[in-house]
């Protein structure tokens, strides 16, 4: 596949955590999602996770939440990709672009007092971690998704970004978000 051009815009936003907690946590929505991956309970860091998640999110004083957005060339909206093509071409940009803001939060995390990323599913180890080992063998590195604490995504970028969730779904979308952030205290 040829090198593909695209823009990327960053957007960030701090929230409290409990306005983060109470504006964006909808455990059976999200649920609902999460239980047509086929990830599902196979992993640590994802859903379900045997954690309080209020408790959890609550420890912390702040979120940082970072979106990623991707926009392409319009002769790149244009061509009918096979779904190969398409992994290819989210490889090169799209997954690209988000271990760069993944990267640069995880850094981050030193510069608090506490502080954790939510930047899963872990793959530290494998993704089947669950089928795999009776627990956790390096919770020490193990980070959360947004899906997993049950927190929803659209609305996050709706309410906060106005951005519409844009699924892939086997084609190539006007746009690609990813959403990584970090909860802290000072």
């Amino acid at each position: 596949m040829k090198k593909i051009d695209y823009e990327v815009k960053h957007y960030k936003k701090t929230l409290t955590t409990k306005e983060f907690f109470d504006n964006f946590y909808n455990f059976e929505l999200v649920q609902g999602y999460c239980k047509e991956c086929p990830r599902y309970d196979t992993n640590y860091s994802c859903s379900p996770l045997n954690i309080n998640i209020e408790k959890f999110v609550n420890e912390y004083d702040f979120i940082d939440i970072h979106v990623t957005q991707l926009f392409f060339e319009p002769e790149d909206y244009k061509k009918d990709y096979d779904s190969e093509e398409l992994k290819e071409l989210l490889y090169n940009t799209f997954f690209k672009e988000k271990q760069k803001v993944v990267d640069k939060v995880l850094k981050s995390e030193k510069e608090y007092t506490k502080a954790q990323s939510l930047t899963g599913p872990c793959n530290h180890c494998a993704e089947n971690c669950k089928e795999l080992y009776s627990k956790c063998k390096h919770p020490e590195i193990r980070r959360y998704s947004l899906a997993s604490i049950g927190m929803d995504s659209r609305k996050i970028l709706k309410e906060i970004f106005d951005i519409e969730l844009l699924l892939i779904n086997g084609v190539l979308p006007k746009y690609l978000n990813n959403i990584t952030s970090i909860l802290y205290k000072k």
